[in-house]
């Protein structure tokens, strides 16, 4: 329900997905103790191993990454099948992986940080900061936030797609991507209905630069990774990875045949999928947005405030940059070559990170929210995503 881009003939980009409690105070995650780490009891590991074994053989995947805590029952890392098919390199936990639509869950808590310091209201108007959007003065920062604005997803304009699909080092800039999306009517007028879109994403992390004065990815550094201590998690400045990583493959090619995209460019992603992250980063981020640790008790309230638009359902919903399915709290992520699973379970505290390097489903499943699930499935049978 809340992929992000449909899955549309004869030509879509299959880019970013989604699928969130109360806070402590704005950066008690940094100052609090670290947890020791347990493992789960032996006969409940082999339980766990099983299921991810054969989760990971149904996706059909070349190499996945899972990590597992619930505070109370047990801790559990494991990798299996290769980060790349060519050298046969084993996959390690360590690796860096594209993460995708989780960006935007950075990108809104950045702007949610922005609202605590009153730079910013979540009630203005587009237009007070920009003023080449059609119903800029109708369509709000929260509307952006949450996809009800209307404004059409850049990654569903078939021209846009095939210029990303056929030169992926070309080089764009955010108000391209945006132009791309304002080529199309709106889906609806705003705050009228909820389309997931990545032009809305975009078009917020324009607005962050332009208030806060900086780049988003000094912005970003400043307000969340260095609060958070997150070492490994980084805006990649050209297609190049960091190394060590995974090798992501994908069928998002002009004639859909299996390629690979690890160090394609993903300028065209912006602040709707741009940066590069670890599992044990992923654990840490996951637990700060869905906590609220970086924002005041009242910010984490409007994050947490769910539309309740169709297709959104009162089991599976979207708030702002945030998304919860069946009790869990998160976002997945995907960019050609990789998918990226990410959740919290606020009455365990418990965190499932799942990341894979394709993007290739099978059938109509993504395959890290499928792994997840059968995870879920397992752990949490009470709280199992769709």
């Amino acid at each position: 329900m809340f992929d992000s881009i449909a899955r549309r003939a004869p030509l879509a980009l299959i880019v970013f997905s989604c699928i969130a409690l109360f806070v402590p105070v704005r950066g008690a995650v940094a100052q609090q103790p670290r947890q020791v780490d347990r493992p789960f009891p032996a006969a409940k590991r082999h339980e766990i191993d099983a299921v991810v074994n054969r989760a990971y053989a149904a996706a059909q995947v070349p190499g996945v990454v899972v990590g597992i805590w619930i505070p109370g029952e047990g801790n559990y890392i494991a990798a299996r099948g290769f980060a790349d098919l060519r050298s046969r390199q084993p996959m390690r936990s360590s690796y860096y992986f594209r993460i995708g639509s989780i960006t935007k869950t950075f990108t809104v808590t950045s702007l949610l940080i922005l609202a605590d310091e009153k730079k910013l209201a979540l009630d203005d108007a587009v237009s007070k900061y920009v003023d080449f959007v059609p119903n800029g003065d109708k369509i709000t920062l929260r509307m952006l936030a949450n996809m009800t604005s209307g404004l059409h997803s850049y990654t569903e304009d078939e021209d846009a797609v095939r210029i990303i699909i056929g030169n992926p080092n070309r080089v764009w800039t955010p108000r391209e991507l945006v132009d791309a999306g304002l080529r199309s009517p709106p889906d609806f007028p705003p705050g009228t209905g909820f389309h997931y879109s990545n032009t809305n994403t975009v078009l917020l992390g324009m607005i962050l630069e332009k208030v806060s004065g900086r780049r988003i990815q000094d912005l970003f550094a400043q307000q969340l990774f260095a609060p958070l201590r997150l070492r490994h998690t980084m805006w990649p400045t050209s297609g190049q990875m960091p190394s060590p990583h995974a090798s992501g493959y994908t069928q998002q090619t002009l004639d859909n045949t299996r390629a690979n995209a690890t160090d394609r460019n993903p300028s065209w992603a912006f602040t709707a999928g741009e940066l590069i992250s670890t599992l044990g980063d992923l654990r840490t981020w996951v637990t700060s947005y869905a906590t609220g640790s970086l924002v005041s008790p009242e910010l984490q309230k409007e994050r947490l405030t769910w539309v309740t638009l169709p297709p959104n359902t009162p089991a599976r919903r979207y708030g702002l940059g945030i998304g919860e399915d069946h009790g869990w709290l998160g976002h997945t992520g995907e960019l050609p070559g990789y998918n990226t699973a990410a959740y919290y379970l606020p009455e365990k505290k418990a965190v499932v990170v799942v990341m894979v390097n394709s993007d290739i489903p099978v059938g109509k499943a993504n395959p890290a929210p499928a792994i997840f699930k059968a995870i879920a499935s397992l752990l949490t049978p009470q709280n199992v995503p769709e």
